[in-house]
């Protein structure tokens, strides 16, 4: 299979596990949770973390610029706030990390986080409240994963309860209109502690980043090539001479096909590496990569 390949290595299970930057995220907000309870336990410092990092429009005109990004690593006290971003932050990253590779991931996780936050800013900016969470970050994360696997059938939980399974293309269009209408009807209205605002503007650089730069091969990805996609030097000298073949089983025709295309495929990633893959090579190595030998 593709995935005995050297180079393919990187995605497998245990590597994801070690490697993966979804999982450093994870850490660090767990441990920046874990830090604020025991402030508020130990020393009774309930808004130390929150004066320092959390977002609002007086800490931007007190120079607190850090506050664009940090907010994103804060959570609220209520479990349930970080235990959903953190499971979609899981479930999610772990379908697109392969597709992007850990620094892409990183930069859509932190720029949809900053956009969010300007979105926040552009209607709260002299509201009194302040913004903590990562939502607006998975949100970029899941426009990405939805208009990269559109008609992928997807199970959720509602309430960690009942389950729904839906495609993911309507699920970006329902989670971006009920979060314009509860932007329109509630955030405005000042009737709720929820940055719907925050949550469109991660939507939107995820969007803008899945069209323009990942589905469109802007030059601009290929400056963060993972190192561990690329051919040992070894490897690309005797690749000709170390080809061999021993399978004495029967393929379809289509499989045939489908194997030689992928062989194009993985020399091109060899000759220009994966980011100058087009959206339909990367499919043709999506689909090769679940062939049993």
């Amino acid at each position: 299979m593709i995935y005995d390949r050297p180079y393919m290595k990187s995605f497998s299970k245990q590597s994801f596990r070690e490697n993966s930057i979804v999982i450093k995220l994870i850490a660090i907000n767990l441990g920046i949770f874990v830090l604020q309870r025991l402030f508020e336990v130990l020393f009774n410092q309930n808004n130390f973390f929150a004066d320092l990092f959390a977002l609002s429009g007086m800490h931007i005109i007190q120079g607190k610029l850090w506050t664009l990004l940090s907010y994103s690593f804060l959570h609220s006290s209520d479990f349930l706030h970080i235990l959903g971003n953190m499971i979609g932050l899981y479930f999610i990253g772990k379908a697109i990390e392969p597709l992007l590779g850990s620094k892409q991931l990183l930069l859509l996780y932190l720029a949809s986080a900053f956009t969010g936050a300007l979105f926040y800013l552009s209607l709260n900016y002299s509201a009194g409240g302040l913004l903590v969470g990562a939502s607006a970050a998975v949100s970029g994360l899941l426009a990405f994963y939805c208009l990269e696997k559109p008609n992928d059938r997807i199970t959720l939980l509602i309430f960690f309860i009942l389950p729904i399974s839906i495609q993911p293309k309507w699920l970006l269009k329902i989670y971006a209109i009920v979060s314009l209408f509860l932007l329109l009807t509630a955030e405005l209205a000042n009737t709720t502690n929820i940055a719907h605002s925050a949550h469109l503007g991660g939507l939107l650089f995820g969007f803008i980043y899945y069209r323009f730069f990942y589905a469109s091969g802007n030059p601009f990805l290929s400056q963060l090539n993972e190192p561990t996609i690329e051919l040992p030097k070894w490897f690309k000298r005797q690749q000709k001479s170390k080809r061999s073949f021993s399978y004495s089983v029967q393929k379809t025709t289509t499989e045939s096909v489908l194997k030689a295309e992928m062989n194009k495929v993985l020399d091109k990633i060899n000759a220009q590496g994966f980011e100058s893959l087009t959206k339909e090579e990367r499919e043709i190595l999506n689909k090769a990569s679940k062939i049993k030998p």
